[in-house]
């Protein structure tokens, strides 16, 4: 039996063997916060509170120059923290559409790439990511859901092999580029050099043999 008590409360009666339901802003179903908007903020605010606080356990046997090793906290990062951050991810995908929740996936990300790389706190995320060679995490999101899109509508992909299943170098096949220069087009030759810490390069346009023009760039010293 269902009554709504005021059209304008959004409050309304369940009774279940004559007894009323408590009415919750949200739940938890299997690991997932749903709340009444289902905008899934509650949930990312959970993932990011738990991995904090296994980070901070963590930074108890692990400063920068003693403690756990760069292998041992990758490890952890890519076999404890990241599935939780992961978890149920084609349900609540969209939920790191809002900036302010990517930063908080960002920020618990960057605390644990810090200590992985054992760099200091000034570091941005977006270097810490690359120090520590581990993937940002809306990647992984994103991975897990297009694998679980692919696995359960039998679709193709191509999946991106770790580096202990590439091929040697010599046993890739040699691709030899075009020798010859075809007629009736623009060809662009082009070239970089860094000479006493200065950076340029530069481009030359030739049409049937015959100069058109030249340009001189200026590049940043990296």
């Amino acid at each position: 039996m269902t009554k709504k008590t005021s059209s304008d409360s959004g409050i309304l009666n369940i009774y279940l063997n004559n007894k009323r339901l408590q009415q919750v802003s949200e739940v938890k179903y299997i690991g997932i916060y749903f709340d009444n908007s289902v905008s899934f903020d509650r949930h990312v605010d959970h993932n990011t509170g738990k991995c904090t606080q296994i980070i901070n356990m963590l930074a108890r046997s692990n400063k920068l120059n003693w403690g756990l090793g760069h292998r041992a906290l990758k490890v952890i990062f890519i076999g404890a923290i990241e599935p939780i951050l992961t978890y149920g991810a084609p349900v609540w995908e969209k939920a790191l559409t809002k900036q302010n929740n990517l930063r908080k996936y960002q920020r618990v990300q960057r605390m644990m790439n810090i200590k992985i790389a054992k760099a200091f706190r000034t570091l941005s995320y977006e270097a810490s990511c690359v120090l520590a060679a581990i993937r940002p995490i809306q990647l992984a999101v994103e991975e897990t859901v297009r694998t679980y899109t692919a696995t359960h509508k039998n679709i193709e992909y191509e999946e991106i092999l770790d580096v202990r299943y590439w091929p040697h170098p010599v046993e890739m096949p040699l691709i030899r580029a075009q020798t010859e220069i075809p007629n009736n087009i623009i060809n662009i030759f082009t070239d970089g050099s860094k000479i006493g810490g200065k950076v340029g390069a530069a481009a030359v346009l030739i049409k049937d043999d015959i100069f058109l023009d030249q340009s001189k760039y200026r590049l940043h010293e990296r």
